[in-house]
């Protein structure tokens, strides 16, 4: 009975794995060619692409809805207030322009009102001196005057140093012995001289120096020059260049790569197909 039993269980366990095997399916399909059996490749891989594709647009769409929903960089207050600036700037110097045009119609309508017919004062009027020649005229003047100013002010700098030497000498502790000097007054005063003259020296090398350090500082040459600029930029704009074709010529290489992947995995058959076909 125990022999019995065992023989029928040994039986039903092969029923059931030959039910239940995976091998079953296998077994039981019908044998595809390989044009067919690429087709069905095919198919499935069109089937995961579609999916990645829809994958891809839902995370699309997502970071799309990030970036509507997103805090502006700039509040529409901040943007509207700057605006409003630009535009009343923009009035301003427009009402200027127009009241300096209006201004100078007016001189000439007035100029012809008077009866201006004289030639020489019809070519001035109207071959008037452009506006560069005009900047030029009275920047040369505004020059005139801060040389002046310049020379006043050095010239009361010069007076403030002595008047401040002269009070340092009357309100000196040494005054009291120049007024009353000892037996050795002359000896004093050779060394009082010596000292002022020393002093003015001193004086007059720190006045130079200052002067020299002042023409520097406004003739010094510029830390870049407008050449340089244009050459950086230049630059930039190759290398700029450059990269984006480096990058295009880099996606095109792995576009063609990627394509030659895809035929060569439709192109090779797979491990259980090779197997099974041997098999059969």
């Amino acid at each position: 009975e125990q022999k019995e039993r065992i023989k029928a269980a040994t039986e039903k366990g092969i029923e059931k794995q030959q039910v239940y095997s995976p091998l079953v399916a296998l077994r039981s399909a019908p044998l595809l060619s390989v044009a067919e059996k690429q087709a069905q490749k095919l198919e499935e891989r069109k089937q995961e692409m579609s999916q990645k594709i829809r994958s891809y647009a839902v995370l699309r769409n997502r970071i799309l809805e990030k970036m509507r929903t997103r805090d502006p960089l700039f509040k529409v207050e901040d943007v509207s207030t700057a605006k409003a600036l630009l535009a009343e700037g923009r009035r301003k110097r427009q009402e200027e322009l127009q009241n300096e045009e209006k201004k100078r119609w007016e001189h000439l309508e007035d100029c012809a009102a008077k009866g201006v017919q004289k030639r020489a004062a019809l070519f001035d009027l109207h071959n008037s001196p452009s506006f560069d020649e005009r900047l030029a005229k009275r920047v040369e003047i505004k020059t005139a005057e801060l040389k002046e100013l310049e020379k006043a002010q050095k010239e009361r700098i010069r007076d403030a140093i002595e008047v401040g030497h002269s009070k340092s000498q009357q309100a000196s502790p040494l005054l009291g012995c120049l007024r009353n000097p000892p037996d050795n007054a002359e000896r004093q005063k050779e060394i009082l001289e010596e000292r002022q003259r020393h002093m003015a020296l001193v004086a007059k090398e720190y006045i130079k120096k200052r002067d020299e350090m002042l023409y520097r500082q406004q003739t010094r040459t510029p830390l870049f020059s407008c050449d340089e600029v244009e050459d950086a930029q230049l630059q930039l704009e190759e290398a700029a260049r450059k990269r984006k074709k480096e990058m295009k010529d880099e996606m095109l290489k792995q576009k063609q790569h990627i394509n030659e992947l895809q035929h060569k995995a439709l192109a090779r058959p797979l491990m259980m197909e090779a197997k099974y076909g041997i098999m059969a």
